[in-house]
């Protein structure tokens, strides 16, 4: 089973962040079992990441760009391509972000998550959430 899971919400509530927030608690609990291909190693772009790691034989591409005109329209296709086995992106909550993740909805089920600011704390959101999406794709490397 394939999978995407994409942080929606609108501007400025912390959604890059928390992928990165979420790209670092699978590097701490998965350090020895983590592959990253030196061709698709993470690019880094103004704070944000994209990268292709490999953990326990499934191939896990995350992109933290997620606004309009960012790099969510080439990333998504270039893991396709790359025959990921679950996806993590940034999306809004409508538009051209959230049309290129139904694109592939004949190929990888979709998962949807709001990030909403339920607090003034930023970063006790942010590491909330994290841990919501961690738990989710712990069970996908499981699957």
């Amino acid at each position: 089973m394939k999978h995407i899971v994409a942080l929606y919400g609108t501007s400025n509530v912390g959604k890059s962040t928390t992928v990165k927030l979420l790209y670092q608690k699978l590097i701490d609990k998965y350090e020895k079992d983590i592959l990253l291909d030196s061709v698709k190693q993470m690019k880094s772009f103004d704070g944000d990441i994209r990268v292709v790691i490999t953990i326990n034989g499934k191939i896990i591409g995350i992109e933290s760009q997620g606004d309009p005109n960012s790099r969510i329209f080439e990333s998504l296709p270039f893991f396709v391509e790359l025959k990921c086995d679950i996806i993590i992106c940034a999306t809004r909550t409508r538009g051209g972000t959230v049309k290129i993740v139904n694109q592939y909805k004949n190929e990888y089920n979709i998962h949807w998550e709001e990030q909403k600011v339920v607090k003034k704390d930023f970063k006790e959101t942010n590491n909330q959430m994290a841990e919501l999406l961690f738990g989710k794709v712990q069970q996908f490397i499981n699957e």
